[in-house]
């Protein structure tokens, strides 16, 4: 038997079933107690229970693989992943509730009857969930088409059909487009390009070029020239070499394996009956089950009571631990539960939110926002949360990173020039910042200069101290420095340099002068009355180091003095 999605013929098709409370009630009853009927398949992220035996649960899950892998063709990825596992259920006749893929208590739910096919809507929310959960954002009319393309896939066995005509009144461009770049043979095969230069860049215009060799506007021309024609092909994509037999793993299903997954699928379509059917079992499944109504409801502590019992019955399932954590108070043992959570499914983003929420160092809150954002990249609320923590942590650099990801998430072009602007915004407060951290570093720096010339000053005046002590033990009163202006005799040598000491040594005093070479030369002062002192500025001598450096031109007498280390006697300093 085929597995094929409902053709519409002649328009739209509506089918209103109208079931009574009581009737539903009664169905109910008779599902929930055929323990004994339920069989389950399992292959990658899809499982099926069939109460129906395994050849039409077989041919199901045979549908689901192809349809993943013709996606996986088109977009050219490696693997077309989930984060939930899609779980059909099978039944012999109409099914109790239909959710549409929504989620139930650990997996998203469908349910088809035995002779029904696929919902349209069924299989084109499923396409969404693996383009959301596999690729970036896409140009709004690209991927309507896409999944518009695929929502009328024919699988039978490994032969698989793609192109079927979609009903005309939604005949769009964006079908046309990814129809005819599918199917014709001159662009087959090439679609996978088109669509990673878009989840990198957007640009239509190179995506164009770079898979097809023409312009934006040659496609979209053929495209308006293929939908007005009417004249639309199909063609065949060479599906996964799967058997019906060998490739889809049995389940060991326990008692109550058939009645958890029918109260699955009443949670996920909203159904009321959903607490009567978890009411009526035991186990952590049960109580999860109850507690995610609770949690509806807005019963938190009712929710946690019940959450808690399903975690002390050894629950395995990433959203029990995560309500865990959500409901928790104290944010130690809330971050434990959420951490527990992303390790059963590491795939979900939402575990790593929640530990943000509860982090107060913004560098770690960061780098768990980074994690939620990467898992789930179509997710702008996220990508903008990362970037005001970045940007609250001066961390700018990261924060235009995640503000260019909010961008890519954009979902349409009015919501990505907003972004666009926050991000110019962004720039313009990290160039502010960087301009402020410069002349922060610069005054630091100018103080820490200046602390260390005072601490120089400092160690210097010690060290004058410490001579003069040593110099006049005594601590006699110096003689006060004085004006040699009288002439004398001319000296028949000159050294200059900068005055670097003046040594008093009682009645006489020794100049040390250091060179501009760095060398150091001493000169006695035999008779401070007798030598000549000119040039500019202070001219008094002081005992001692001096405070300032003095340039001079000495002019001495060659007499070298071996016991006072002196090359001569100084006649004339002159002051430069």
């Amino acid at each position: 038997m085929n597995r094929r999605t409902e053709q519409p013929k002649n328009g739209f098709r509506y089918h209103t079933i109208v079931v009574s409370r009581a009737f539903l009630c009664l169905f109910l009853a008779v599902l929930l107690h055929a323990d004994d009927h339920w069989i389950g398949l399992k292959s990658g992220p899809f499982e099926v229970f069939s109460s129906v035996g395994e050849k039409p649960a077989r041919e199901t899950l045979m549908y689901l693989e192809q349809f993943r892998e013709t996606l996986r063709i088109i977009t050219g990825k490696e693997e077309m992943k989930m984060v939930w596992p899609v779980r059909v259920l099978i039944f012999k006749r109409t099914p109790p509730a239909q959710p549409n893929l929504a989620m139930g208590r650990d997996g998203r739910m469908l349910a088809i009857s035995e002779s029904g096919a696929f919902p349209r809507e069924s299989v084109k929310e499923l396409a969404r969930i693996l383009l959301y959960e596999n690729t970036t954002q896409l140009p709004q009319a690209i991927e309507t088409g896409l999944i518009e393309l695929v929502s009328t896939l024919e699988v039978n066995g490994t032969r698989v059909t793609l192109g079927a005509p979609v009903p005309e009144a939604e005949r769009t461009h964006g079908w046309a487009l990814m129809q005819l770049v599918t199917t014709d043979p001159n662009y087959a095969g090439r679609s996978r390009v088109m669509v990673s230069n878009l989840e990198h860049s957007g640009d239509f215009e190179a995506a164009c070029h770079n898979a097809f060799e023409k312009t934006a506007k040659q496609i979209n021309d053929q495209a308006d020239a293929y939908l007005k024609s009417g004249n639309f092909a199909t063609t065949s994509v060479s599906g996964r070499a799967l058997s019906l037999v060998r490739d889809f793993k049995g389940m060991q299903l326990d008692a109550d394996d058939g009645k958890i997954a029918v109260a699955d699928l009443l949670l996920a379509a909203g159904s009321k009956q959903a607490e009567a059917a978890y009411t009526s079992m035991q186990g952590a499944r049960a109580a999860e089950g109850l507690a995610l109504i609770a949690i509806k409801e807005h019963k938190d502590n009712q929710a946690r009571s019940l959450v808690q019992s399903a975690i002390e019955s050894k629950s395995e399932s990433a959203r029990a631990w995560l309500e865990l954590g959500r409901l928790e108070p104290d944010a130690a043992k809330a971050v434990k539960d959420l951490k527990r959570s992303s390790e059963l499914n590491p795939n979900w983003a939402e575990p790593y939110l929640r530990m943000a929420e509860r982090q107060d160092d913004l560098t770690q809150k960061a780098e768990l926002l980074k994690k939620a954002a990467n898992l789930d990249a179509r997710n702008i609320d996220y990508w903008q949360l990362l970037a005001k923590t970045e940007t609250a942590a001066k961390d700018y650099p990261a924060a235009q990173k995640a503000w260019a990801g909010a961008e890519r998430a954009a979902a349409n072009d009015e919501e990505r020039a907003r972004i666009h602007q926050v991000r110019l915004q962004a720039e313009q407060e990290r160039a502010d910042f960087e301009a402020a951290e410069k002349k922060r570093i610069a005054e630091e720096r100018e103080q820490d200069r200046q602390r260390v010339k005072g601490q120089s000053d400092a160690a210097i005046r010690a060290a004058e101290e410490a001579a003069s002590k040593r110099l006049n033990p005594e601590g006699k009163a110096l003689p006060k420095p004085e004006g040699w202006y009288e002439a004398t005799q001319g000296g028949d040598a000159t050294v200059e340099g900068v005055l670097a000491r003046l040594d008093c040594l009682g009645k006489q005093a020794k100049l040390v002068i250091q060179t501009a070479d760095g060398k150091t030369i001493q000169l006695l002062v035999g008779d401070p009355s007798q030598i000549v002192i000119a040039g500019g500025g202070e001219k008094a001598l002081a005992c001692g180091i001096q405070k300032s450096s003095r340039k001079v031109s000495v002019q001495y007498k060659a007499k070298p003095n071996a016991k006072l280390k002196t090359a001569g006697v100084a006649t004339t300093i002159e002051f430069r």
